[in-house]
């Protein structure tokens, strides 16, 4: 199974972006927040936004670097048809793939489908 996370799977532009906070069901943790709402398409597709105010761009990256893996591992779990833009709460310090892995099901689980 391809493993890659394709263009499709890019959630870019901003109007899709603006109705999944708008719209969409949020999902707030003590790590991350999720904005998720249906798409109606064949593939799930995830933006990530980190504010300057949690932290500095060296970590903002390695945010995005664990999140889109943790999306990219688990698209069978997450399902199709789903737009999510992602929201870290704090610095990432030392977590690792695996604690973000775990608390992205554990707050999609929660959504109401």
């Amino acid at each position: 199974m391809n493993q890659r996370l394709t263009r499709d799977e890019r959630l870019s532009r901003q109007s899709d972006i603006d109705a999944c906070y708008k719209k969409g069901q949020r999902l707030p943790g003590k790590l991350l927040r999720v904005h998720a709402l249906a798409n109606g398409r064949d593939v799930s597709r995830l933006a990530i936004s980190i504010p300057r105010r949690v932290c500095g761009a060296v970590e903002r990256n390695r945010w995005k670097r664990l999140i889109r893996e943790a999306f990219r591992r688990n698209k069978p779990a997450i399902g199709p048809g789903v737009d999510l833009v992602v929201v870290p709460n704090r610095p990432p310090g030392e977590l690792k793939r695996q604690d973000v892995e775990a608390v992205l099901l554990a707050l999609l689980s929660r959504r109401s489908r």
